[in-house]
């Protein structure tokens, strides 16, 4: 008897241990930005709500500028199911669900407020149920922000001073055909060799969000920037369907929640700093171009073709359904 008490006591507390061990799930979610990116800042904040919700039980470790690998490479980890979590452009995920390219479309939006209503209506939830297929599952849409481009020779005032630019693009069908419409010659390029390409002169311009081009000091490599609000990208937070599967209803809830509450916080984050973002780029240096309405609206005419050639590949009747969209946001 002496000898059993211990015996229980100790078989009870290893029960206990082994049970909270089997609880506890540490999640590795990956990302491109810096931590000072609003990216790096809603990461952050999303795995401080998943801790909370989960009373401790669940442990996001983020990391940032890519050290998992490029966005391509982080989806490929999550269809494989090596890697939990990761958030990134939804322009790079076009060769799994060529519908995404919708967002990819120059000039579909003007306003934040028309972005919002495509990705939190029926439009953005059909978006991201197609992923599941291909092994990925679409919880939340963060904002990228609206593109511009950047380059290292001249002011880009009309469209034609795009001609002849070395341009990075993403790897994406889209973007390649609407600056090729534009006169550039296209480079496509991992985000995360464009800085070292820029430094080098193997590119003479880039095209992305104003806070990518302070977080990632791009302004070092770069002397003008334009104001042409060509594109509006989200960037979506992804789970890997593998490793969704084996997760309770219970933390499947919290971990969606914490995605879509840091969604809310980071779309304000980033365009609070987007308005900042154009002022310290000056102060940096920069030489700032605002492309004037007219000539913006021949940049809309110049890639109009590329608009219907890739919304008949999309899908005319999802076209029409964020054009609604956006008409319901302009009331």
């Amino acid at each position: 008897m002496k000898l059993l008490k211990p015996l229980l006591v100790l078989t009870g507390f290893l029960f206990c241990a082994a049970h909270a061990g089997a609880e506890e799930l540490k999640v590795k979610f990956g990302y491109g930005s810096t931590e000072q990116h609003p990216q790096g800042v809603a990461a952050k904040l999303f795995a401080d709500l998943v801790k909370t919700k989960s009373k401790g039980q669940i442990v996001v470790n983020t990391y940032s500028s890519g050290k998992l690998g490029s966005d391509p490479q982080m989806q490929s980890s999550l269809q494989g199911g090596t890697l939990e979590m990761m958030v990134g452009p939804t322009s790079n995920l076009v060769g799994l669900v060529q519908e995404l390219g919708l967002f990819d479309l120059p000039f579909l939006f003007s306003s934040n407020k028309e972005a919002d209503a495509v990705m939190d209506g029926a439009t953005g939830k059909a978006l991201a149920e197609k992923l599941e297929p291909h092994g990925l599952i679409g919880l939340a849409y963060w904002e990228n922000g609206f593109r511009h481009v950047t380059n290292s020779k001249r002011h880009i005032k009309r469209p034609e001073d795009i001609h002849g630019l070395k341009i990075r693009v993403m790897q994406n069908p889209v973007f390649n055909d609407t600056f090729k419409a534009l006169g550039a010659n296209t480079v496509p390029l991992a985000f995360t060799e464009l800085y070292t390409a820029l430094d080098m002169k193997a590119v003479d311009a880039q095209e992305n969000p104003l806070g990518l081009f302070e977080s990632t000091k791009f302004y070092e490599v770069q002397k003008y920037i334009t104001l042409s609000a060509h594109v509006y990208a989200p960037f979506i937070v992804l789970a890997s369907k593998k490793w969704w599967d084996t997760l309770s209803d219970a933390n499947r809830k919290i971990i969606r929640e914490a995605a879509l509450e840091s969604a809310v916080a980071q779309r304000k984050l980033a365009r609070d700093m987007a308005e900042q973002t154009e002022k310290r780029l000056k102060e940096l240096g920069m030489e700032v171009t605002v492309m004037s309405p007219e000539e913006r609206n021949r940049m809309r005419e110049a890639v109009k073709p590329v608009f219907q050639k890739y919304a008949q590949t999309i899908g005319e009747d999802l076209v029409n359904q964020a054009l609604a969209d956006i008409r319901k946001a302009n009331p």
